[in-house]
């Protein structure tokens, strides 16, 4: 279809959309996230969303509303601050990350896709000289399709496990075509090739025309 597809994205890109992939295979909201050092391009640590699993693993999140992918990738970092870093992250952060990223010195936030559900949460930092001048850059959301992919992942959770949340309401109410995809995404048989996908490519390649339908 002449879209950009996720495995032509750049390295850390890749990193995120796999652990969403994984997070999203377990039964999570399928959200990623990574903390990458912009001079080199490596990956300093990785986290997903693992709000319905036992911690796995020390230095690892699970089992709580703590345990977003963000949180996570903080968690498995091995400095104090992550003062320089970039954050990677297939979702737009909440509030708590947000504040975390804040806390922790985070230099930039990439975020693949925009959530409604914290609207201009960016404005808030604004009012405090502690959050104002030390909020990180923003860059995001990526193009269109990949975006929406991205979005479709947390949000057909969100619609599936608390289909009368304020997230949810609020994902029918601004997206109103992504939210009728993610709730067939959940359960409709011929959707099935992109729930069982073994990897975030095929997923992403299954559905993509319907994402870029609208």
């Amino acid at each position: 279809m002449g879209a950009l597809g996720i495995e032509e994205l750049g390295h850390p890109w890749r990193v995120v959309f796999d652990e969403a992939w994984a997070s999203f295979r377990s039964g999570n909201y399928g959200i990623g996230a990574a903390l990458v050092d912009p001079g080199t391009g490596d990956v300093v640590s990785t986290g997903r969303n693992r709000v319905t699993e036992q911690q796995p693993a020390s230095r690892t999140i699970g089992g709580n509303f703590l345990a977003h992918a963000e949180m996570n990738a903080f968690a498995a970092m091995e400095p104090f601050f992550a003062r320089g870093l970039h954050l990677y992250t297939t979702l737009e952060p909440c509030l708590m990350c947000s504040a975390t990223a804040i806390q922790l010195n985070v230099e930039h936030v990439h975020f693949a896709a925009h959530d409604e559900f914290f609207d201009d949460l960016d404005g808030l930092w604004q009012h405090h000289e502690y959050t104002r001048t030390r909020k990180p850059g923003r860059t995001g959301p990526l193009d269109e399709a990949i975006a929406r992919f991205a979005r479709l992942l947390p949000m057909t959770f969100t619609l599936a496990e608390s289909p009368e949340s304020n997230a949810a309401i609020a994902a029918r109410r601004d997206t109103p075509e992504l939210a009728a995809v993610a709730q067939r995404l959940a359960t409709a048989p011929e959707l099935a090739e992109v729930r069982e996908a073994d990897s975030v490519s095929d997923a992403y390649h299954a559905i993509a025309s319907e994402l870029a339908s609208w």
